[in-house]
């Protein structure tokens, strides 16, 4: 599974723009970035993305990156969990 994870330009230029490049050099991970992802009210107070469609934000740079590698870890383990209850 590759986890999509979406930037928005404006905030990329406040600070997450290197996560942009560390994330793009993970295989596993597709980047898009946007213009805007319509959530100025919180991009004017702290960094954030959208990993999968849902909001995972931070303090700092650094912070994001590690939320953002618990979110995908988190993403994974229920989807290993939704093939074991297949089997």
């Amino acid at each position: 599974m590759f986890t999509l994870v979406e930037f928005c330009s404006s905030n990329m230029l406040k600070g997450t723009g290197e996560l942009y490049q560390t994330l793009e050099a993970d295989p596993e991970i597709d980047v898009l970035d946007y213009g805007c992802l319509n959530n100025c009210g919180l991009c004017s107070k702290a960094f954030f993305v959208l990993v999968e469609g849902r909001i995972v934000s931070a303090t700092t740079p650094e912070k994001l990156l590690e939320k953002i590698y618990k979110r995908i870890d988190k993403l994974k383990e229920e989807e290993e969990s939704w093939f074991e209850d297949l089997s």
